[in-house]
């Protein structure tokens, strides 16, 4: 599944890191397009399967830019 979207202006990368337990942490990195990253957010909840993690931190990076951006 595709893990980094254009929303508003920034790359969200959403690609979900793998935890001890074996489960996937979901987690955003916002990046303003053509600049450093600005905001991150690595702790959005663990998931049984990366689609899912992915799923829910695009999400997460659509409610947050439409409050932020």
């Amino acid at each position: 599944m595709k893990a980094v979207f254009i929303l508003r202006g920034y790359e969200a990368n959403c690609e979900p890191r793998v935890t001890e337990q074996g489960k996937f942490a979901a987690q955003v990195v916002f990046t303003k397009v053509g600049f450093h990253p600005e905001a991150s957010y690595r702790t959005l909840g663990d998931f049984d399967t990366e689609d899912a993690a992915i799923t829910h931190a695009k999400k997460f990076a659509e409610d947050w830019l439409a409050r932020k951006a």
